[in-house]
């Protein structure tokens, strides 16, 4: 099963929320703005190790990013035929992430991703810096972190661990 993340700018319904679901805060965050494919395009194109493709108008598009390490793996299971289907060795991108605009009704643009949470997080930091200040949620438990254009790892109701 895949878990989407939102990415969606800041607003002040969007700190109330996250306040209510424990998150440190401040309701005076200033609001972000919508991610545009430029946007994205930028900060697709500046991260190292990674090849990316924006596709799409400017009001509807789509993103690929993958990583350019690449990792052998095997799948295996105790089905016969999800083996003979799914079984064996594989290459795959260490990380990757698919993205796509959403128009949700009533409200700004946001961003939907699919992939690596690593990645994700990356990608998110970046377009706060460029976009303002960001909020996302996995569609899973709908727990808003608060990206800020100042702040190295996201806001959330948890501390975040340092992969360094």
């Amino acid at each position: 099963m895949s878990i989407s993340y939102i990415l969606t700018p800041v607003t002040p319904q969007l700190l109330e929320w996250g306040r209510e679901c424990g998150v440190p805060i401040s309701l005076e965050t200033p609001a972000g703005r919508s991610v545009s494919r430029a946007d994205l395009t930028q900060i697709l194109e500046s991260l190292a190790g990674f090849t990316g493709d924006v596709r799409g108008s400017a009001e509807d598009f789509t993103a690929t990013v993958a990583s350019e390490e690449m990792v052998n793996w095997e799948y295996k299971s105790d089905d016969p035929l999800l083996n003979q289907a799914f079984g064996g060795p594989h290459t795959s991108p260490r990380e990757s992430a698919d993205i796509y605009r959403l128009h949700p009704p009533d409200q700004s643009p946001s961003l939907s991703f699919q992939g690596h949470l690593t990645l994700i997080v990356r990608i998110a930091s970046e377009l706060a810096k460029h976009c303002g200040p960001q909020a996302a949620f996995a569609t899973s438990d709908g727990i808003p972190a608060f990206f800020l254009p100042d702040q190295q790892t996201p806001v959330w109701d948890e501390p975040w661990l340092d992969e360094g």
